[in-house]
């Protein structure tokens, strides 16, 4: 039994059939020439191998291993070890299964529409030459399978390469609207289809081939130019919005950082002082506040507010990520691009910042 069936009855067993043809389709767009059966397989085959080894790792370690003890001997008194390890293993497989399924399918979800972004932004980029290409072939008495083959030059790259391979089922028999078909599956570009269908319909109505594709070329070159366009206008709008997230975000978390940390500090000694006689007024009513907030247990302290500061921050450089590729690109999938980069840098200034403020309020530690 060969490694391609084991991943393929695999795939058939974790995914259902419309979830395996849509992942052929985003498979299709990316160019990953690999079945969707196989692919599924050997994604859930990991899932599995990743979760045991994690949940082993789990139960090694003493710390997580005693939290998931300590949980459910709260709710369920068990004396049998032999029932507590059992149900142990099988919350700690649960747990690591969970895990490692959300962060596999982000990450294949990540990468293939990335590559799939990448992929429709060179076609674009290349289609109006192409096209161009295919017209003057046409002229020059060729029909159109072979100015498409004739056309796809080494310099047009991936678009070359896909021509070529979908063509050649025309010139074995294939029908050429098939062919063409097959060819605009392996984009996902609502341009590029549009293009297909108009060659499919001019070809089988006998118009004007050669008209239709440079007045195509000139509308996809025009396209081109204005997304140019407005995204040159937008950039003070992507600048404000890293500044916002990069920057601002970070440094006012840092300032309130430093300030719940003060009042944690302050706080017992105003209302010492103000059980003492001292202190009027609004002033004194301020720090009486403080002073009854920690006595009474504190409503925030400052390992709170930094527990909600990090992930605060992760959201706000996640989202800022998809505002600046949709501002960029006009797709917010390549937002996961620029996400790495808006995070480190943020969390980067966040730690100066906090640094920095520490430095110059030494005086109250």
């Amino acid at each position: 039994m060969s490694s391609d069936n084991v991943f393929e009855k695999a795939g058939r067993v974790f995914f259902s059939r419309e979830r395996i043809r849509e992942l052929e389709r985003d498979l299709n767009a990316a160019g990953i020439n690999m079945p969707a059966d196989s692919f599924a397989g050997f994604a859930a085959l990991e899932i599995v191998i990743i979760s045991v080894v994690l949940t082993l790792l789990f139960l090694v370690y003493q710390p997580v291993y005693g939290f998931i003890s300590g949980s459910i001997l709260q709710f369920i008194p068990l004396d049998n070890p032999a029932i507590l390890g059992i149900i142990l293993a099988l919350l700690a497989f649960i747990l690591s299964m969970m895990i490692v399924y959300l962060s596999t399918m982000t990450l294949i979800a990540t990468f293939l529409t990335m590559k799939t972004e990448d992929r429709r932004n060179k076609l674009e980029t290349m289609l109006p030459d192409f096209l161009g290409l295919v017209s003057s072939n046409i002229k020059a008495g060729m029909t159109l399978d072979q100015a498409m083959w004739y056309s796809a030059k080494p310099e047009f790259g991936l678009l070359a390469d896909e021509t070529k391979s979908a063509i050649k089922g025309s010139f074995s028999g294939e029908s050429l609207g098939v062919s063409l078909d097959r060819l605009a599956m392996r984009f996902d570009s609502r341009t590029f289809r549009r293009t297909v269908l108009l060659l499919k319909q001019a070809s089988a109505t006998g118009g004007q081939l050669t008209d239709v594709l440079e007045r195509t070329s000139e509308d996809v070159r025009n396209t081109n130019t204005v997304k140019k366009e407005i995204a040159a206008s937008l950039v003070m709008y992507e600048i404000f919005v890293l500044f916002a997230s990069v920057v601002g975000t970070p440094f006012l978390f840092a300032v309130a950082y430093k300030l719940v940390e003060i009042f944690e500090k302050i706080a017992p000694q105003a209302g010492a002082g103000l059980s003492g006689g001292a202190g009027v007024g609004a002033i004194g009513g301020v720090f009486s506040s403080i002073a009854s907030i920690k006595v009474s247990g504190g409503i925030i302290s400052s390992g709170d507010f930094l527990l909600f500061t990090i992930p605060t921050i992760f959201i706000t450089a996640l989202i800022s990520s998809f505002i600046v590729s949709v501002i960029r690109t006009g797709t917010r999938n390549q937002g996961m691009k620029y996400f790495p980069f808006v995070l480190v840098c943020s969390y980067l200034v966040y730690w100066l910042a906090v640094t920095v403020i520490t430095a110059l309020f030494s005086s109250f530690a």
